[in-house]
């Protein structure tokens, strides 16, 4: 699947992967992720891993196919767990411990994988050199952990837009963030309103 800018629109990867998923989770949902590869191109997309892994890993995933649609599942079940999570936050809630657990899981996974690298004169964070079917999950299980430990948390909104669902970071000064994008949402949203004084 051919992702576009719209859908890197939250402000954090964890999010915009929550975000792969379009429409309203409990009715009319849109799978964003419907193999392996789509998973492969959204992290592509979003710059998450070098293209040169990112084509190791797919050759992986093409040897060993079930492995692939294992992960896949695997994918979805900590996009959803994820969300969760985010919307127990949101709503100032503890999240569910099943949910938690999934998530739990996958950063302490991500972390066994995570080494300082040298980067000129500063250390960054980087993975080790093994090519995990499951590789494309570390960096979003990273970023979520990050994101549920800072005070950014408190910034997590959801789109206004009625059949949207996304969640995004409000990181407005004065917290005014509506849409998910006003390119998208947010322009569907004037268009209405406009017809509705007309």
């Amino acid at each position: 699947m051919q992702f576009d800018g719209d859908e890197f629109c939250a402000g954090a990867l964890s999010v915009d992967f929550v975000n792969t998923i379009g429409g309203d989770r409990a009715g009319m949902a849109n799978e964003k992720l419907a193999q392996y590869g789509d998973l492969l191109d959204w992290l592509a997309q979003a710059d998450a891993l070098p293209k040169a892994r990112l084509a190791r890993l797919d050759a992986l995933a093409k040897s060993a196919p079930e492995s692939a649609e294992r992960l896949l599942r695997r994918a979805r079940a900590f996009r959803e767990a994820l969300f969760a999570v985010f919307e127990a936050a949101r709503e100032h809630r503890a999240p569910s411990p099943a949910a938690l657990e999934i998530v739990n899981g996958e950063i302490a996974r991500a972390n066994a994988h995570a080494r300082l690298t040298r980067d000129g004169h500063q250390l960054r964070w980087d993975w080790d050199d093994t090519n995990a079917i499951d590789t494309p999950l570390w960096p979003i299980a990273r970023d979520a952990g990050e994101l549920l430990t800072s005070d950014k948390l408190d910034r997590l909104a959801e789109c206004n837009g009625d059949t949207c669902g996304w969640l995004f970071l409000d990181l407005t000064k004065n917290h005014s963030r509506r849409w998910c994008d006003m390119k998208g949402c947010g322009n569907r949203a004037k268009v209405r309103r406009y017809r509705g004084k007309a």
